[in-house]
């Protein structure tokens, strides 16, 4: 047996340290002792109170390290259970993180997607309805042809009377010729009053007609 091993055996006998393996080399070798003398009975008998308060001595040692032995398994199986758990605590952890991350980004979208409605409702108020709109429409249509009505109207009156202010010129200096032939020196004031009347009308004829409103330039618009 090397003495590695020794050593080792020493340690594993003797615990910490505290000189349980030497008390039990103290308590062999009195015993043997005891056994092998030849005392008096009296002295016998005092050495074998004294081996048994050693040996209740050693006994309660190894008592006291049998508790702390168990102390420290009944330890050891506390530490187990509570690993466990701390490990079932952190997988629920880890667990309801995820299930939180999750729902947070549910709660981004639902705030991106009510932030766009919002936008696009702010966007619908700034334009007017559609049916309005299409009354508006409607009613600028209906104008649209009133006026158009109203100008073709207008464009045959003006025709007519541009007809018969020629045909009224026409017979003008139809009759001032006649007056001319007939009653050249007689007449000559009325004559002058007949070309005044002439270029009245010449000058009404010859002024430019008012400027029509292009309405399909306004349709179109």
């Amino acid at each position: 047996m090397g003495d590695e091993e020794i050593i080792r055996r020493r340690l594993m006998i003797d615990g910490d340290g505290t000189g349980d393996a030497r008390v039990m080399m103290l308590f062999m070798k009195q015993i043997i002792k005891w056994c092998s003398t030849d005392d008096t009975p009296q002295e016998s008998q005092n050495q074998f109170d004294r081996l048994q308060t050693q040996l209740a001595a050693i006994e309660h040692s190894s008592l006291k390290w049998k508790s702390i032995v168990d102390m420290n398994n009944g330890e050891i199986k506390n530490y187990e259970l509570l690993r466990d758990e701390t490990s079932a605590n952190v997988e629920k952890a880890c667990v309801a993180i995820e299930e939180a991350k999750q729902e947070l980004e549910e709660a981004r979208q639902v705030r991106r997607n009510r932030l766009e409605y919002d936008a696009l409702a702010r966007l619908i108020k700034e334009h007017p309805p559609r049916s309005d709109t299409a009354n508006k429409l409607a009613h600028l249509t209906h104008q649209l042809h009133s006026l158009k009505s109203k100008r073709d109207q207008l464009d045959e009156k003006l025709s007519l009377r541009r007809k018969q202010l020629h045909v009224l010129v026409t017979s003008l200096h139809q009759l001032r010729q006649t007056l001319h032939h007939d009653t050249a020196s007689a007449r000559t004031d009325d004559l002058c009053i007949v070309d005044e009347l002439i270029d009245l009308t010449a000058t009404a004829a010859a002024t430019p007609t008012p400027a029509t409103v292009d309405l399909t330039a306004m349709e179109t618009s």
